[in-house]
């Protein structure tokens, strides 16, 4: 609890220092899928947490509560259906990699939908959104692929 705890608060400083002109990627997010991945029995309360710090995010950052709270919780609910109804031998890397990248795409894209009023500064903060993500979901893609490989191991 204390890791979700901790990411939170690095996403939210992240976005303190980087509000000015860009979104932060959403770190909190891809640490969900990397833990729905690694205890699949806790993924009900992984989207109960979802949901708590989504609203927290959105308080400090939207107009409108609930917004990320929903976005957190479903995508991390639809995160855990589609990985758990891949075969185990196709779980790896590549594929939570594609997820999460979907995933962060699809709720910059909500973003950008609903507040159109700014959408010339949110094309360029979007951007570099969906940029910086990439290595944060390569490195959470290899933290799930190497507990994936301990979990293969055999005695």
């Amino acid at each position: 609890m204390m890791n979700l705890i901790a990411l939170w608060y690095l996403q939210d400083l992240s976005q303190v220092l980087l509000s000015e002109r860009f979104l932060a990627p959403d770190l909190f997010l891809f640490f969900l899928f990397y833990r729905v991945t690694k205890n699949p029995r806790e993924a009900s309360s992984v989207i109960w947490v979802a949901l708590v710090a989504g609203l927290l995010w959105d308080f400090r950052w939207t107009a409108l509560p609930g917004f990320t709270a929903t976005a957190y919780a479903s995508l991390a609910a639809l995160f855990f259906i589609i990985w758990n109804h891949v075969p185990y031998s196709g779980r790896n890397a590549v594929l939570f990699s594609l997820l999460a990248l979907a995933a962060q795409f699809f709720a910059s894209l909500a973003r950008f939908l609903f507040w159109g009023g700014f959408r010339g500064f949110l094309t360029g903060a979007l951007a570099f959104q969906l940029f910086s993500a990439v290595p944060v979901i390569i490195a959470a893609a290899l933290a799930a692929a190497a507990e994936m490989d301990e979990d293969n191991a055999g005695p």
